[in-house]
C-alpha cells in the first residue's frame, strides 16, 4: 500500500484521536490559515508513518475520551498543541 492509500485512513484516525482529546483544528476565535493547514497536513503525514495504528484503531473503537494520546502516536506534541473543542 501505497502513501497515497494510507492518507485516508491516517485522516480518520488522526481525527478519532483529535475527538477523543477533545480538541479542534481551529479555535473558535480563530480563522484558518494555510499555516493551521499545513500543520495539519504533517500531522496526518506522520500518523501515515506510526508505528501501531490497529492499535490506535482498536483503541478508538473502544475508548470515547482520553486525556493524552497513547504513548506510540507520533502526533503527541502536535495534539497538545491544538486547542480544545
Amino acid at each position: 500500500m501505497g502513501l497515497a492509500d494510507r492518507m485516508a485512513p491516517s485522516a480518520d484516525l488522526m481525527t478519532g484521536m483529535m475527538d477523543r482529546l477533545g480538541k479542534t483544528v481551529v479555535g473558535a476565535d480563530e480563522a484558518p490559515t494555510p499555516a493551521r493547514a499545513r500543520m495539519i497536513r504533517n500531522m496526518v503525514f506522520r500518523c501515515t508513518a506510526c508505528p501501531e495504528p490497529a492499535a490506535c484503531a482498536a483503541l478508538q473503537r473502544t475508548v470515547l475520551h482520553l486525556d493524552a494520546p497513547p504513548l506510540f502516536c507520533p502526533n503527541t506534541e502536535a495534539l497538545k498543541g491544538l486547542p480544545d473543542a
